[in-house]
């Protein structure tokens, strides 16, 4: 993690194009730590992150939350849902809702 420790949004969005789905879920929770700062850039890019959630790259990662039985999707809920904690009520808060 060395050389994505510099944009923690982009290391979270390679793991869910990568389908590292527990591995994103513990990005999460690093996130909700003092050891990421919470910044306007982070917000932003955050924000960057949902509207690309909605694009068809990540249409595999949309079906798979409907594979409710999948070994994945527990991770993959948490992943969004934590996600969604960390976004101010906006937009992009109301997109991913």
């Amino acid at each position: 993690f060395y050389c994505w420790c510099h944009n923690p949004v982009a290391t979270f969005s390679l793991c869910l194009l990568a389908q590292a789905y527990d591995l994103s879920f513990c990005l999460i929770k690093r996130f909700a730590t003092p050891s990421v700062p919470v910044t306007i850039a982070f917000l932003v890019q955050l924000d960057k992150l949902v509207r690309l959630l909605e694009s068809p790259i990540y249409v595999h990662l949309r079906l798979q939350l409907l594979d409710v039985d999948a070994p994945y999707h527990a991770p993959l809920l948490k992943s969004l849902y934590g996600l969604l904690m960390l976004l101010p009520q906006s937009d992009a808060f109301r997109a991913l809702n």
